[in-house]
């Protein structure tokens, strides 16, 4: 785990072999994963409390949008380093932008996400009306910059 500055972080995965196709290349739903357990991660890191948001609160963070852009074969056994950002934050809506790295820095994929905050009526929210101290970190953390 590397730690850039508030608006990055970064995780480290080594591919197993359940994660690759029959050609032991990475199989693409896999980024969808890391891109997530990036996210988590990085949520941890700064203080936000995800699983109390949505557990006690009933507060969710749906992707709304994915992409990735694939530029090298990830295979069976490599390391890969997940860099995750957060590019925009304004307590309706987050995005973040991920590159995905060998261990010599070689860009094997570029992705984003987009997410909304929604209550359990599936219906739209303001973070700071109904999570202060969670959008407090957030926009703490990535106005410091």
């Amino acid at each position: 785990m590397q730690i850039f500055d508030n608006s990055e972080f970064s995780i480290v995965k080594r591919v197993q072999y359940h994660e690759t196709d029959s050609m032991r290349i990475v199989h693409h739903a896999n980024y969808v994963k890391w891109m997530e357990e990036a996210r988590l991660e990085y949520f941890r890191h700064i203080g936000f409390d995800w699983p109390f948001m949505e557990k006690e609160l009933g507060i969710m963070i749906p992707v709304l949008y994915q992409s990735v852009d694939y530029k090298n074969a990830i295979r069976f056994d490599e390391e890969v380093e997940v860099k995750c950002k957060c590019d925009k934050f304004n307590g309706v809506k987050m995005n973040f932008s991920y590159e995905f790295l060998s261990i010599v820095g070689i860009l094997l994929a570029k992705g984003i996400t987009k997410h909304g905050f929604i209550n359990s009526k599936f219906e739209a929210v303001m973070l700071q009306d109904v999570y202060r101290d969670g959008y407090n970190v957030l926009n703490r953390t990535l106005n410091q910059f």
